[in-house]
């Protein structure tokens, strides 16, 4: 297997702690690829959408996005079935992380443009819905979020972005739990081993 990949993308990183905690890591080639800059057009050949995270399973067969990518290797790695409750919790955290990253990556994407082509009102959209969906995780979820599975991992990772890219954005504030969470997961292994700020 392979996986096109980028730490700055937290989508990837997502995936390489799903790797890690199925211990699938040593199985899967890691093909480092900033998807603007496919020159082979490895990327685009394997995902029409041309986005990363994108995993090649044997014979050319590929797989996308993140949580079809989660899905996929947690189904390969025959992991034991959980409960129907279980599994939706699991699957709505990751949701509501997911939501989060593509909040902040658009917000992220904004702050690129020319400072007379921002759009001030998509920016304040984008961070209200983070401090609406975290929020949402301090008061219903983040006790659900104890073990380590996908939810936690897709969570872990949209709270960091959120730091990497927009510091000035503060949550922990009102946002307490999360934040001692936060604190908490940042210190595995795991985390500090793809933190994006190596890049």
């Amino acid at each position: 297997m392979e996986l096109f990949y980028t730490l700055t993308s937290p989508y990837s990183r997502k995936i390489l702690l799903v790797l890690d905690h199925l211990k699938l890591t040593d199985q899967v080639t890691l093909t480092f690829l900033h998807p603007f800059e496919d020159q082979s057009g490895r990327l685009t050949e394997a995902n029409p959408l041309g986005k990363i995270p994108t995993l090649v399973l044997g014979r050319g067969y590929t797989v996308y996005d993140s949580p079809v990518i989660a899905d996929a290797l947690f189904q390969m790695a025959e992991t034991p079935e959980l409960s129907f409750e279980e599994h939706l919790k699991q699957q709505k955290m990751q949701a509501l992380a997911d939501g989060i990253m593509d909040a902040a990556v658009l917000a992220q994407q904004e702050k690129c443009r020319d400072a007379a082509q921002q759009s001030p009102m998509w920016l304040e959209r984008w961070e209200a819905a983070i401090l609406r969906s975290l929020q949402e995780f301090e008061h219903n979820m983040i006790h659900d979020a104890g073990d380590w599975h996908i939810g936690s991992m897709s969570m872990a990772c949209a709270l960091d972005y959120i730091r990497f890219r927009h510091p000035d954005l503060n949550w922990m504030t009102d946002h307490p739990l999360t934040y001692k969470w936060y604190q908490t997961v940042q210190k595995m292994d795991i985390m500090i081993k793809t933190d994006p700020r190596q890049t």
